[in-house]
């Protein structure tokens, strides 16, 4: 779709966004914060395509001390610079509480370096500690934990494989207590000869100005199933069924009960291609994104996914599906309909027309201001700097977005409202609650910039503040966050994951505020099927389910 309807169809909107100050959100500096990081990420000019996605980020427990550590991937200054030269390695930093934070990478042994994508956090070993797999271009790197914030990197165990790895799913696929690994590869780009403009007979121009090449015109990769063996990661891509599909350029992905059904369904959103829905039918999963409706936009068009998340954004159960777009495109709204059938209910819902001038990339459906139901939030930047150019409507630094759901349909909270109004060119934002207030806080990687760190002070010690209750699932050993858990309280649906927004890792605790907080009892149903309920738990407070030592429930 052209972006030259967007501004028209912008002022269509403009009565529904509001001006209201809650949510809000506060800029934490990096001088307040210690979370003091740049991204290095290729040249400025971004003139090859791997220079573009930008670096990872991951929110988790690493020291098991209770609150959320901080892990920012990095690129490499030049791209074909000599090995050991100019090295920007990833970065790993201690939540020391009240949103300090400490850098611990010398003494950590986190010493990645390379064009680093996405992020995933898994118990590989079944140890209780939190382990770091990342996505890079030419070579996955998993580093183990071994307790007191160090890490072994033991990268030589993963199947091998050179493919550009971007976002990272972490589930229980087979039912068997241990989480697996469903990785989304882009590209096949070869260092030795990058793709540009007038090479091989390429035209690489977008509205007249010429960019970098890809994806189209280029070899998408396919993607891979790592299954966990026992504390090995080994390759069950075509054992799982994973490998019936066209191979695509896929950005971002993840995994939930989409169905219903008790097991981890993937949902996969792929660049300027059609989108996969894998279905989990007990010992392998079958796509068939098309019949669900979840391809593809409601017109028929691929569109160029790239963050996902799931939610029920309009109080029937049910999980839907958003996924941000290219500039020019709408970001999606899938509505769940049932029985395995989705619906595009982006214009309905008023997300999909201010969406049209953005480029969005991290995104996450959360409960932002504590109201008992899910809002939308996306870091949005171009890909090309040519955006600033004329004749675009579009621009290379944008600001994030921010959407609250008012039954099922969306109002934007104006930028400088929120507390969002700065622009950057964003990439992946990993959500989680920093300092344990209860509210959603944001850290967002930034191209070539300083990492942003948003606290949300929608519980800011105001006597009016909304009341909440949390909770963090631990189904046992090899699945300590209870990843793939589905926890009802009254009529609210929460998911426990940590994989989803775009190469994020986040925060796999659930809260629930609102009217919900009326019911006595939490309900969980566990990744093997299991049923158990517990008592709700004190208000304003973190809570621990602990699978087997609840009531057990038909």
């Amino acid at each position: 779709m052209e972006s030259t309807t967007s501004s028209a169809l912008l002022l269509l909107v403009a009565g529904l966004v509001g001006d209201d100050v809650s949510p809000q959100f506060v800029e934490v500096s990096p001088a307040q914060s210690g979370l003091a990081h740049i991204s290095v990420y290729g040249s400025l000019e971004k003139e090859l395509i791997l220079e573009t996605n930008g670096p990872g980020i991951a929110l988790a427990d690493f020291d098991g001390d209770g609150d959320l550590d901080v892990f920012c991937g990095n690129g490499d200054p030049l791209f074909g610079k000599p090995a050991g030269v100019g090295a920007t390695p990833c970065r790993l930093f201690r939540n020391d509480g009240r949103l300090r934070f400490v850098d611990v990478t010398a003494q950590s042994g986190v010493t990645i370096e390379g064009f680093c994508n996405g992020v995933a956090v898994l118990d590989v070993d079944g140890d209780g500690r939190r382990d770091l797999f990342v996505a890079r271009h030419g070579g996955d790197a998993l580093l183990r934990n071994v307790g007191e914030l160090k890490f072994e990197d033991v990268s030589g165990t993963l199947p091998r494989a050179g493919a550009w790895g971007t976002s990272v799913a972490v589930f229980d696929a087979d039912g068997d207590g241990d989480v697996d690994l469903y990785e989304a590869n882009y590209l096949a780009f070869d260092v030795s000869k990058p793709p540009r403009h007038g090479q091989d007979g390429r035209n690489c121009t977008w509205f007249g100005h010429t960019v970098m090449c890809g994806p189209e015109g280029l070899s998408p990769e396919a993607d891979r199933f790592l299954r966990n063996d026992a504390g090995t990661l080994v390759d069950a891509t075509a054992a799982l069924g994973f490998a019936t599909v066209v191979p695509s350029f896929g950005l971002g992905v993840l995994a939930a009960d989409l169905d219903a059904d008790g097991r981890s369904d993937v949902y996969v959103a792929n660049d300027s291609m059609a989108n996969f829905v894998f279905w989990n039918r007990g010992e392998r999963f079958e796509e068939d994104g098309l019949l669900a409706g979840a391809a593809v936009s409601g017109d028929g068009r691929e569109q160029a996914g790239m963050g996902i998340d799931v939610g029920d954004v309009d109080g029937d159960g049910k999980l839907d599906v958003f996924v941000t777009n290219f500039s020019g495109e709408p970001n999606t709204l899938y509505r769940n309909d049932g029985d395995g059938f989705f619906d595009d209910v982006s214009f309905r819902s008023i997300l999909g027309p201010p969406s049209l001038t953005r480029l969005g990339w991290g995104t996450a459906l959360a409960d932002f201001d504590l109201d008992g139901d899910l809002d939308v939030f996306t870091a949005n930047g171009h890909v090309y700097p040519q955006a600033d150019r004329a004749g675009t409507d579009t621009s290379y630094a944008q600001p994030c977005d921010l959407f609250r759901n008012e039954g099922g349909k969306f109002s934007g909270v104006a930028p400088a409202h929120s507390g969002l109004g700065a622009s950057a060119v964003h990439r992946a934002a990993a959500f989680g609650d920093l300092d344990d207030d209860g509210d959603v806080d944001v850290v967002v990687a930034v191209l070539d910039g300083a990492v942003r760190l948003l606290r949300n002070d929608a519980r800011s010690g105001r006597d009016d503040d909304p009341a909440w209750v949390g909770y963090r699932l631990d189904a046992g050993a090899g699945n300590p966050d209870g990843l793939g858990a589905t926890v009802a309280l009254g009529t609210a649906v929460r998911v426990a994951k940590s994989s989803f927004s775009f190469q994020a890792s986040n925060d796999p605790r659930v809260t629930f505020a609102g009217s919900q907080l009326t019911a006595p009892r939490v309900l969980v149903r566990w990744p093997d099927g299991a049923r158990e309920s517990y008592p709700r738990g004190d208000l304003d407070a973190w809570h621990v389910l602990t699978r087997g030592q609840g009531t057990s429930e038909p």
